[in-house]
Parts: structure tokens; sequence; C-alpha cells
């Protein structure tokens, strides 16, 4: 496309039509409403005027403005060439007497005017746009075809460059939707249970059951028939239910490896029996190099602002991508590739359904191979996803890189145990202190580390008895963990006797914690009121003048703040700042605001609003309730103003006794 050339080639020319329309189009005077004032502008019908006619294989596009039209200037602002086997366009604009790349959507060809505005902003013939429709094999009307394709013609050298890359992916395998379904979710199974009817469910086995359960709704139960752990659903509470899960298909394709990543969704419904029904979307693919260096990231997205769905350049690398991966393909991929030299697709054929992340699976470091050859897939997992696993790394055998023995490993091995179970053998060793198997693979199974227990096991708590008392407790335990530590820490600083199982191991563990709460606040408040001894005496010597605000009606009354200890409790009662530190009392101290307690008459003793008024002009600066908020808020606006009213009352009084 030589560009003298194309300016040689025969002018198209308005129509008949077209000059008919433009001329009669002589706009409407409106007016538009503003703050500032009313504008006066004109309404035009169309705005542009396009024609176009293929020459020499070249769509040539020519572009005319009604205004100029009606001024008996014919001719066009701009003209646009289209060559649709070289994927090149060009514009030439007249007026200007240059050249540009600009989309047709971005190119300006004439001044805004704000006083002008237009109901058609392009207007082509019917014939015209099948032209360029035809021309350019694009769909809809005759703008958005023109500017689709010169969309795609600027790309065209990233998309050939992507479909290159996409174009070496090969089928997925014959299977992988029946790996889906039944590995990818496989810690995401339920029975669904009838009390009513006798029958159960279960998504593991798919098999219907006869069973006697009462009230297990949202519980870990073991599938009679299959000997699965899965969660147990009610019929009559749950009518539908789905789970997500991220899959990765990992293929070799000359430009090095690709992981195609998966969003699956499982949907069970009543309607359908609890049956299964999997949905499989690809979304995303990541491009890795011979060296595993993941090198580019493709998302299947719109692309661009064509409204085209395709394979595009993600914005952005993403190398902390989790999924659950497809197993099938990962040893002959080893044996291709070399570097991967340790079974990591056993590993997850034994971790089913457990996500890992892609780039620690095709670069796993030395500790991570060596934990995978040895057996222990799921601490090699928990390495890869960045769990914190004590090990050595410059070690070459097991016992030396886990710093346990070769029984204990065996024991690991056994239960396929991770970093938490990993820990506590390595407390074992270090201490001498023998834990059983079974607790072993009770700590391991309610993912409670070593860590959590750390105050615990100071005060010679055995692991198996905190897990026992732990459970007693029949509340989170999380809840229990974190009250349990709390409890003892405190119990630690009241020179308590933590060896005695009455202290470290209460009945009630919720109420003796309290206890302990309630005691440190009383001698963090006694220390508190010490400093403010000082203050309180300031404040007495304003208590006569605050007595003005003592106030009361049928339902409510108001009774001035005497001293500090009064705005601790207050502060601790509704959980605000007013007693949190000496701000408000140095203020009553200095005579500047006073703070006044609200209650209800029928409650007096609970603490209802906390105010604070101003004690030189009487006026309410602040007033809340429990948490900072304002329950009542219309109600008790129209009490404060009684209220400030019958302060004014009787200041008058006060200034007429006076006088």
């Amino acid at each position: 496309m030589k560009r003298r050339e194309l300016i040689n080639l025969e002018k198209i020319g308005i129509t008949d039509e077209i000059r008919v329309m433009a001329h009669k189009d002589r706009g409407e005077e409106k007016i538009r409403k503003y703050w500032r004032g009313d504008e006066i502008f004109t309404e035009y019908r169309i705005n542009k005027y396009m024609v176009a006619r293929v020459t020499d294989g070249i769509l040539k596009l020519e572009i005319y403005y009604g205004k100029d039209i009606r001024n008996n200037d014919e001719e066009p602002r701009g003209i646009l060439f289209l060559h649709a086997k070289e994927n090149k366009y060009d514009t030439y604009l007249l007026k200007e007497k240059k050249w540009s790349r600009a989309k047709l959507e971005n190119l300006r060809m004439m001044e805004y005017s704000y006083k002008e505005e237009y109901k058609i902003p392009l207007w082509c013939s019917e014939e015209d746009a099948d032209t360029i429709r035809r021309y350019l094999d694009e769909n809809g009307g005759a703008w958005r075809a023109i500017n689709s394709w010169q969309t795609k013609a600027m790309h065209r050298k990233e998309i050939t460059e992507i479909d290159r890359v996409m174009g070496q992916i090969t089928e997925t395998p014959a299977d992988f939707g029946r790996w889906v379904r039944e590995e990818a979710f496989w810690g995401q199974q339920y029975l669904f249970y009838s009390a009513k009817e006798k029958k159960a469910y279960c998504t593991a086995c798919g098999r219907t059951i006869p069973v006697k359960m009462k009230s297990i709704h949202n519980r870990r139960v073991i599938c009679p028939e299959c000997g699965r752990k899965v969660m147990a659903k009610s019929w009559n509470k749950q009518k539908y239910l789905s789970d997500r899960q991220e899959t990765a298909l990992i293929q070799r394709i000359p430009e090095g490896i690709i992981a195609r990543i998966f969003s699956c969704m499982k949907v069970h419904e009543i309607s359908n029996g609890w049956k299964a029904r999997i949905d499989i979307l690809e979304t995303d693919r990541k491009l890795y190099d011979e060296k595993m260096i993941n090198t580019r990231d493709y998302e299947h997205a719109l692309f661009k602002q064509t409204g085209i769905l395709r394979w595009c350049n993600s914005q952005y690398i993403n190398l902390m991508k989790r999924a659950v991966v497809y197993p099938g393909n990962i040893k002959e991929i080893r044996e291709e590739i070399g570097g991967l030299d340790a079974p990591i697709e056993e590993m997850l054929k034994r971790e089913k359904g457990r996500r890992v992340g892609i780039q620690g699976l095709l670069r796993p470091g030395e500790i991570t191979k060596n934990l995978i050859r040895t057996g222990l897939t799921k601490l090699a997992i928990e390495g890869m996803e960045g769990v914190p696993i004590k090990a050595a790394k410059d070690e070459k055998t097991a016992q030396e890189v886990l710093k346990i023995n070769g029984d204990r490993i065996n024991r690991l091995k056994s239960i396929n145990g991770g970093a938490i179970a990993l820990g506590w053998l390595q407390y074992e060793q270090a201490t001498g202190k023998k834990i059983s198997q079974k607790t072993l693979e009770r700590l391991e199974d309610r993912r409670i580390g070593k860590e959590s227990l750390g105050v615990e096991l100071r005060c010679g708590v055995t692991p198996e008895r905190a897990l026992n008392y732990i459970e007693k407790q029949q509340r989170s335990q999380s809840d229990v963990l974190t009250e349990w530590k709390d409890y003892l820490e405190m119990a630690i600083e009241e020179r308590m006797d933590l060896y005695d199982d009455i202290v470290r191991l209460p009945k009630n563990l919720h109420r003796r914690h309290n206890e302990l709460v309630e005691l440190r606040n009383k001698k963090e408040n006694e220390k508190k009121l010490r400093k403010y001894r000082k203050i309180d005496r300031e404040i007495r010597k304003h208590i006569n003048e605050a007595a003005i605000y003592y106030w009361q009606d049928e339902n409510y009354m108001i009774v001035p703040a005497a001293k500090c200890e009064e705005l601790m409790k207050e502060g601790r009662a509704l959980h605000h700042c007013v007693g949190a530190s000496d701000t408000y009392m140095k203020k009553m101290a200095a005579g500047r605001t006073w703070i006044l307690f609200l209650r209800e008459k029928k409650e007096p003793e609970i603490p209802y609003y906390t105010i604070e008024i101003s004690m030189a002009d009487d006026r309410i600066l602040q007033w809340y309730s429990k948490y900072d908020r304002k329950p009542d808020r219309g109600k008790i606006e129209r009490v404060l103003r009684k209220f400030e009213k019958s302060v004014k009352d009787r200041r008058k009084k006060e200034q007429i006794k006076s006088a």
C-alpha cells in the first residue's frame, strides 16, 4: 500500500441521497438545564456520512461531514484505505493534508463544539455496509466492522505469535474428564441423608445406602459403604450444593512445557438425586521453557476492544498459581525433559484432590525431591506450598534432612504425615517424651502443631492430655486453643501453680479465663487510679459547677460524672474511649467540659449513653452509646433537646437570682 498510489485512486463522492439528507438536517434548538443556568444547543440528526468502494483490491472509505455539505463543501474530511490481504490500513486527512495511523473510532477530523449534538455519529447506506462486511469478513454495523478489523490488523503480529504457540497444544487426554469427576474433588464429597426415609446417597462412591442417622448436618462422618470421610448434609436443609476447583493439565510442546488451567465446578441438586454435574472451562495457559522458568501467561478473554473471545497475553505472570494437577502424563514429560528426577506423578496420585503450586512442582528443590523419593508426599506438597518445614538443606539422607531417626521416619511415612507430625516427632526425639502413634495421628488430623501448645507443654501437659481436654470443651478448636493459651499466660503472671491439674486444666475454661481477665483489669485499674489521684482532686473543685447538669424526666435521667473511676467503668461497659486515657479527665479537671451519663430510669445502673458537654456555653459536644453507635437516635435527640432547654432555663433563673 504505497501512499502515492492510494491518494490517486478514483474519488467515490457523495450520493444524491446523502446530499438531500444533509440539506434537510437543519437542526433543532434545545435547552440544557444546568445549576448555573440554561444553555442553548442545536441537535442534528446525523454528524458524518460514509461511502465505500472496493478498488484494485483495496477498500476505500470517504467520510463527509453534514455541516460541510450544508455549506456546499463536498470534499471528504478523511479517506480510509483498508487492505485485507496485507492486514494494513492508512488514513489521509484532507483538511490537514497529513496521513494518520489512528483507527476510525479515534480519528479527529474536526473540532468538537459543545453547542452541537448529533443523534447518529456516522451514517452509511445498507448497500455500502454490506460491501464493508463482505470485504473485511466482519459482522455488525459498518462502524463496528471497521474498528474490529483495524484492531486485529493493528495487533496482527501479537495475534500471530499467540496462535503459533497455541497451535502446538495437543488434545486433552481421553480420561481427563473422568479424572476431574473422580479425583479432582477428592476432599469435597458428601453424604446426603434423610433421617425420615432412613437412607443416604454418598457422592464418593455413588451409592444409595440404608442408614439410621439423626441430626449430623455439616459434620464429618465415615461412609459405611466405601469408608471415605465425607461431609453429612441433610436432604431437608440442603437443596443445592456447588464446589469449585482449579485443575491443571501439563503438556509437552516444541516450545517447552505448557500448563493448562481449568476452572471446574461440581454441582449437586436434590432434583437430580444429588448426582454430580461437572462443568469444565479452560481459563489460563502458562508457558515454561526448558529450564522450567515461567516465561509467558495466556488467558481466554476478550481481545483488546474487539469484543472477540480468544486466547490473549495475560497482563502478568502468576508464579503462585495453585491447582490439582492431572498425573497421567507426568512420567512421560519427566523422561523427555530431564531434571525432574523425582517421581512427582506418584506423589500426585497419592495426594488426590490436593492443590499444589505449579512452579514448585515443575522446579522442586532438593529437599522436596528427597521427601518424594522417601515417600513423604504430604510433607513434600506442604513444602511446595510454603509451609515452614524444619529440615536441613545440605544433607543427603532422609534422617539427616528431617533430623529424626529411621524409626520415626517410618512412623511419619505410615500416616503420610505433614509438617505438623514432623514437628511432633522432632520434639519427641529432642525431649525424649514419647508420643503414641494414635496421638500423633490425632494431632495431624486436627492440625494442632507443637507451636499451638507451647505454653501447655511448658506447664507439663502432654499432647494426649491436651487433645482430650480440647475435645471435652465442646467448642471451636481455635477458640479453645486461643483462650487456653491466654488463661495459662495470665496464670503464670499471677504465680499460680501450673503443675496442679485444677489450675492448668480447669473444668470450666471460659469462666476461669474471664475471672483472671477481671483480676488483671482490676489490678490495672488500681494502678491507673493511683496515677489519677491528682486529677480527681482537681475534678472535685468543679463538682458544684457540674451540679446544674443533674436532670430527669419521667423516662430518663442524666447524672454528671464525679471521678476518674466512673469514666473508666463507663468506657469498659460501653466499649468506647471515654475512660481509656486521661483526655476527658483532664478536661473535667480544667473545668472546660464535663462527662454526663444518660440512663433509663427503669435501669439506672446500666450505662446507656455517654455525653460530653461544654461548661462554657452548655453545648453538647458529642453523645454516643455502645461501640460509638447511636441506638434510638431520634428519641434520644428529643431527650437531649429537652435537657438543654432545662439547663438554659436554670441558668436564667440563676442570673435573675444573682441580679
